[in-house]
């Protein structure tokens, strides 16, 4: 672009018609205050309701608003690798729909960012975040083994901002299975990397789209995507047991040698294949999964697919 805005502002929609309007109000007031361009990226993951004709209207009124809306679900993260290559913004602000994420809280993330020399800031929630106790858990739990992978030494969040040629990195990287913080991790020094701290408000407007089962798949695609965990779970039972089993064999192999003490076989047999046989079938299920999602990338499986776009240029 000749004259690219100062930020932009990438928002993955789901079910979010009741939100929007107001998310891209209180954008503009920000904005407006700090004196400087902007560009709304919204994209829409197939959502279900109203929300692909609320961002028709929205980017009818207003040309810094861009719609992009996906031909099916992709999910959260593939969602904002797609908002990232219609970016122009010298800075990119990741953002929840739902305003959870106050926009108020966006110049904390972009001062911190310039003051520090940061390429990439994250919004650490300074309370505890608002949402059920089930959610809570389930968010501080993925957020800890997502720690953990990315060897940042605190939470990660969707609440973030980066460089323009950071997020345009990003946009490079094919792959099905995407996780932003882990290509962050891979693409930026981890000294370029800093937090600050943001407010978390309550959800008044619509339902999350987050359900046990969407959860549960995210936590299992980090997990298998983007680390050996498993497999080395795997590998530390199968020598344990196998420790096991010569150990047991040892011990009836003395009672039959010094005492001769015959064994009963059949309920040690049966236990013992059942056992084994469970664990081979967890191994097998762990190899199964890495085997699908290294199939699922070598097959070239879109990391997301526009059906039309408002106010961009494909």
């Amino acid at each position: 672009m000749k004259n690219p805005p100062n930020y932009s502002i990438v928002v993955p929609v789901y079910n979010s018609e009741g939100s929007l309007p107001l998310l891209r109000e209180r954008l503009e007031k920000v904005f407006a205050a700090m004196g400087a361009s902007w560009e709304l990226i919204l994209v829409n993951d197939y959502s279900r309701d109203g929300s692909w004709n609320v961002m028709r209207s929205l980017a009818a009124g207003d040309p810094r608003v861009k719609g992009v809306n996906l031909a099916n679900n992709f999910g959260q993260h593939n969602a904002l690798m797609c908002g990232f290559s219609y970016a122009s913004g010298g800075y990119v602000v990741t953002i929840d729909d739902d305003l959870q994420h106050p926009p108020e809280e966006v110049p904390k993330l972009i001062k911190a960012a310039k003051e520090g020399n940061y390429r990439v800031v994250y919004g650490q929630f300074s309370s505890e975040r608002k949402y059920g106790w089930f959610r809570n858990i389930a968010s501080n739990a993925i957020n800890g083994v997502l720690s953990k992978i990315t060897g940042s030494g605190y939470k990660v969040t969707q609440f973030r901002v980066m460089e323009g040629k950071v997020a345009r990195r990003l946009a490079e990287f094919p792959q099905y299975n995407v996780m932003i913080d882990v290509l962050i991790k891979d693409t930026v020094g981890a000294r370029d990397i800093g937090h600050c701290n943001v407010a978390h408000h309550e959800r008044t407007i619509g339902k999350s789209g987050y359900s046990l089962k969407k959860l549960f798949g995210y936590a299992m695609n980090m997990i298998f995507s983007f680390t050996l965990w498993p497999l080395r779970l795997a590998s530390t039972l199968g020598i344990f047991f196998s420790g096991v089993a010569v150990l047991i064999g040892l011990v009836f192999l003395g009672q039959f040698l010094f005492y001769g003490i015959s064994v009963e076989g059949w309920t040690t047999l049966i236990l013992t294949i059942t056992l084994f046989f469970g664990i081979t079938l967890f191994v097998l299920g762990v190899i199964g999964e890495y085997l699908g999602r290294m199939f699922l990338n070598v097959n070239r499986k879109p990391q997301y697919v526009v059906k039309e776009t408002l106010n961009a240029n494909d």
